[in-house]
């Protein structure tokens, strides 16, 4: 069989640990196969052709609370697949591993049911899919639990294994693709008109976000900007996607004071009857500009203020150590939230 020189490298470089694991993994089938083959079967047709993945993200793309999440995931399945199916896979053209007669990865591979496909081994696509999904889930979500989405393409690369239809070498190679549609998928996402998350659904049918009655935002009279918690972790991140949100230029948000003051003074040249401000992953803010946020920013500032102010700025100092009082998150929002300025309406949502 003629090989490309990369399936050529790969055959030989990782042959020693393609197979080690092959035989480790085929170790679950020995141990409980009533168990592990029908689950894991399960899994891999979960990732045949993206079908799942790429109606489940359609699926929740139909509801504003999960829309943001679904528009992501389908952006970076799209993308892997591009990478994998149309470049990499034609590149390398790598043969399966149950295709070489007499080898362990056929043995495996007919025990376990000769589960054919049709395409080239590296990378796994369906791994690819695994891996864009799941990097789409963790970036858009809490970080603190969106991690868990990864198992899942943990498990899509064990079946896959499991199965004999892919070496290990294969299953990394979608990690990476997958992982990179995932980024990129996500960096596009965020470049999607806010109103194309809030509206109905039927904004997402040609012609109806201009003729019905749910109209973007900046049409009815609103201004929309938005602004990101992941994209800061501590105030002066704040004050610099802030500024960026409200167009500010040359002139940034360098403190309170100045957000207050640009807020004030027309809604930082904002021509709309009214001015919404989206805080997008606000929990995340909600902790970096917690109590320990706090207590550190005005301790900064202690040596910086006028006696007859020390004593007030030492007991929020206290305060704060004891998870009392305002947090910096807190004041934030009251600058931001609910306030009328010359017949402007503020909100935050």
């Amino acid at each position: 069989m003629q090989l490309t020189a990369i399936a050529l490298w790969l055959n030989t470089a990782f042959a020693g640990f393609d197979e080690s694991v092959a035989v480790a993994v085929h170790r679950l089938y020995e141990l409980a196969p009533g168990f592990f083959t029908p689950f894991l079967t399960l899994i891999t047709y979960m990732g045949k052709g993206g079908a799942f993945l790429i109606l489940l993200s359609i699926a929740m793309m139909l509801f504003r609370p999960t829309r943001r999440y679904g528009t992501t995931m389908l952006l970076c399945l799209a993308i892997g697949a591009l990478i994998t199916n149309l470049t990499v896979k034609p590149l390398v053209a790598r043969p399966r591993p149950y295709s070489w007669d007499g080898s362990v990865y056929q043995r495996i591979w007919i025990e376990m049911g000769r589960h054919t496909e049709s395409d080239k081994s590296f990378p796994s696509g369906h791994m690819t899919a695994a891996m864009a999904a799941s990097a789409a889930v963790f970036q858009r979500g809490n970080r603190k639990y969106s991690w868990t989405a990864f198992i899942f393409a943990f498990l899509m690369g064990l079946s896959r294994i499991y199965l004999g239809v892919h070496y290990t070498t294969d299953v990394l190679g979608g990690v990476i693709t997958g992982g990179i549609g995932g980024i990129l998928g996500y960096r596009l996402s965020n470049r999607i008109p806010e109103w194309f998350f809030q509206g109905d659904a039927r904004n997402l049918l040609p012609g109806y976000r201009q003729t019905g009655r749910h109209q973007s935002a900046k049409s009815a009279g609103t201004r929309q900007i938005v602004i990101d918690g992941e994209n800061f972790s501590d105030l002066r991140g704040f004050y610099a996607e802030i500024s960026k949100a409200l167009g500010a230029g040359d002139d940034p948000v360098r403190n309170m004071d100045a957000l207050n003051d640009r807020l004030r003074g027309g809604f930082a040249d904002n021509d709309a009857g009214a001015l919404e401000i989206v805080w997008k992953n606000a929990e995340k803010s909600r902790g970096d500009l917690g109590y320990e946020a706090t207590a550190a920013h005005y301790e900064r500032r202690l040596d910086k203020v006028p006696e007859a102010n020390r004593e007030k700025l030492e007991q929020r100092i206290r305060n704060a150590r004891e998870g009392r009082g305002q947090t910096l998150f807190d004041t934030l929002c009251g600058i931001l939230r609910g306030r009328e300025e010359d017949g402007r309406t503020l909100t935050l949502r």
